[in-house]
């Protein structure tokens, strides 16, 4: 693999333009921060400072500042721990009250609102909607957008298979075209992590003891899901991993961020994306634990890092498992279609033998 070849690749095709990233970010701040504003003077349990997360706020956007992600803060008023004992499942029913089960509830996501943790999870006894935190952060945020001076080139709308509320917002001071931002809550429980997640592991090199310490200090928190539900959010663990993770003037990210360009050619167009960006993040994590020298993400050593990045790649894509870095018990390619993944390697295949054409 060349390294000259994968660095015209990164400044044709990787790189965001400063101008328009510049843009686009003075123009999305304001708006997010004046629409909850909006949302906390409604309702006082979301605060206003929300916590930046996505691939933009990590550096690891590719091509265009055109997707920004935020996660809205509930305080949830009290402290919780894990529980010991039959794992529970938390929920709202029909009256908006807090259910709990030691089997999934109906329609309840069976992998995703495992909580096993005790604690006074919020009640949603709210007359502008019935439907629990994800359902009112949506309405709230309509009714914000809605507002004469912002609704002319807003439009909230609810994802597919998401609690987040989106904004897609069109205007003249927008460089490229339109910007989607995702407004998802979160509740900051600060719970620590358990033994059977598997992480830290006690032999690892990567990373430091004192980034390990900060991670932990801050611990797991929850995101609602699909409306009703709370699941395990590892947001800020990963966000905290990648600070300063390339301060030696090391190529992590920009290994990260030429793969994620390259999978836009690896997934079969008109097919779901079996392999997302979030599944590169964890490719990255694992990589970086296998390599922990700094010696080893040189930017001379830039294409045998994406080499051995693809292989990885395809190493667990075969296996039909790729563990969760931070909970290596979740497999983040359970349920995928198995021949659209087995397109995708051999897609990673053409590329890695035929890197010229390819790229």
């Amino acid at each position: 693999m060349d390294n000259a070849m994968l660095n015209r690749f990164y400044e044709d095709n990787v790189k965001m333009t400063r101008d328009e990233t510049s843009q686009n970010v003075n123009f999305v701040t304001p708006l997010v921060n004046d629409i909850l504003q909006y949302v906390h003077e409604r309702d006082k349990r979301f605060q206003i400072q929300p916590l930046n997360v996505g691939s933009y706020y990590s550096h690891l956007k590719v091509s265009r500042a055109d997707e920004f992600d935020y996660s809205v803060v509930l305080d949830a008023g009290s402290s919780f721990r894990w529980s010991t004992g039959t794992p529970a499942y938390y929920g709202f029913n029909e009256s908006n009250e807090v259910v709990k089960s030691s089997i999934p509830l109906p329609s309840a996501p069976v992998g995703k609102c495992f909580t096993q943790i005790v604690g006074t999870i919020p009640k949603w006894n709210n007359e502008r909607s019935n439907e629990g935190p994800a359902c009112l952060t949506i309405a709230l945020v309509s009714e914000a957008v809605n507002r004469p001076q912002i609704r002319q080139y807003v439009d909230a709308k609810r994802l597919s298979e998401s609690p987040a509320a989106t904004l897609t917002i069109s205007h003249p001071n927008i460089a490229g075209g339109t910007i989607s931002v995702d407004l998802a809550p979160i509740i900051k429980l600060h719970i620590p992590f358990k033994p059977e997640f598997g992480w830290p592991r006690s032999r690892a090199r990567w990373p430091s003891w004192a980034k390990i310490e900060e991670i932990k200090a801050d611990g797991i928190h929850e995101v609602a899901k699909d409306p009703f539900y709370w699941s395990l959010s590892f947001v800020m663990c990963e966000k905290k991993l990648l600070d300063g993770i390339d301060s030696n003037g090391t190529c992590r990210k920009k290994s990260q961020r030429i793969m994620k360009k390259l999978r836009e050619s690896w997934c079969p167009k008109g097919t779901k994306q079996v392999i997302t960006s979030y599944h590169l993040k964890n490719i990255l994590f694992w990589e970086c634990e296998n390599r922990p020298s700094d010696a080893e993400w040189t930017n001379e050593q830039l294409s045998v890092r994406i080499e051995s990045m693809c292989y990885l790649l395809i190493q667990h894509i075969q296996r039909g498992n790729l563990p969760l870095y931070f909970h290596t018990g979740v497999n983040l390619l359970e349920n995928k279609d198995r021949d659209v993944l087995n397109q995708v390697v051999q897609n990673i295949f053409k590329f890695l033998n035929n890197l010229k054409m390819q790229l």
